[in-house]
C-alpha cells in the first residue's frame, strides 16, 4: 500500500520545495493553491466565494480520494496545502491513515519572517510582485499563523516541524524527506 503525506503550514516554510522533492522519490503531487488557481482561472469559478464548509468539503474529496488511490495503486502521494489547520484535519474521517506534516517557524520574528519570504520569493511567485504594504500585512500573517499552527499541533498530535533559512532548512528539509519515505 502507498502512503499519503499531507504537508501543511505557513507560507514560505518549504511545502512546496518538499513535495517536489518527494515527486523526484517517485511520489505524485496535489498542489491544493495549484487546483484552486484552476477552479478560479480555468472555469472562472470564484473558489473564495464558497464558505469554509464547502472549501473544506473539496479538500476532504481530494484526501479520501487519495488516499483510495495510494491503497488500490499502490503509489505515494503528497498533498501541499496551505489554507487549512490542524482543527481543519480533525474533521477528516480516516485522517490517521495520512502522515501530516506541518512546516512553520515559530522561532522567527517578523523580521526574518519578511527576509525569508523575500529571500525565497521567485520572480513569478506572487510574493515577489506585491507592494511593501501589503508584503508587510503578509508577513504579520504568517508571524500570527505560526502561532495557531504551533498551538493547534500540540493540541491535536500533529507533527511540526520547524524550518529556518540557509543551509539549516535544506538540511530540515533532506532529514523530513528521508522520514517520510521510511515510514511504512
Amino acid at each position: 500500500m502507498g502512503k499519503v503525506v499531507i504537508l501543511g503550514g505557513n507560507a514560505r516554510s518549504g511545502k512546496t520545495t518538499l513535495a517536489f522533492k518527494l515527486v523526484k522519490k517517485g511520489y505524485s503531487r496535489i498542489s491544493l493553491d495549484n487546483l484552486e488557481t484552476y477552479i478560479t482561472d480555468g472555469l472562472n469559478i470564484d473558489f473564495d466565494s464558497y464558505n469554509a464548509e464547502t472549501k473544506l468539503n473539496f479538500f476532504k474529496t481530494i484526501v479520501e480520494n487519495a488516499y483510495e488511490e495510494s491503497k488500490n495503486y499502490d503509489t505515494n502521494i503528497v498533498i501541499d496545502l496551505y489554507d487549512y489547520l490542524p482543527c481543519d484535519l480533525e474533521k477528516i474521517d480516516g485522517i490517521d491513515k495520512s502522515n501530516v506534516y506541518f512546516l512553520i517557524y515559530p522561532n522567527r520574528s517578523k523580521e526574518e519572517i519578511k527576509y525569508g519570504v523575500v529571500h525565497y520569493a521567485k520572480s513569478t511567485d506572487w510574493i515577489a510582485q506585491v507592494n511593501e504594504n501589503y508584503l508587510n500585512e503578509c508577513v504579520d500573517r504568517f508571524y500570527e499563523r505560526n502561532k495557531i499552527v504551533l498551538e493547534q499541533c500540540k493540541q491535536y498530535g500533529y507533527k511540526y516541524v520547524d524550518t529556518t533559512i540557509g543551509e539549516t532548512r535544506n538540511n530540515i528539509l533532506e532529514t523530513l524527506i528521508n522520514e517520510i519515505h521510511k515510514k511504512s
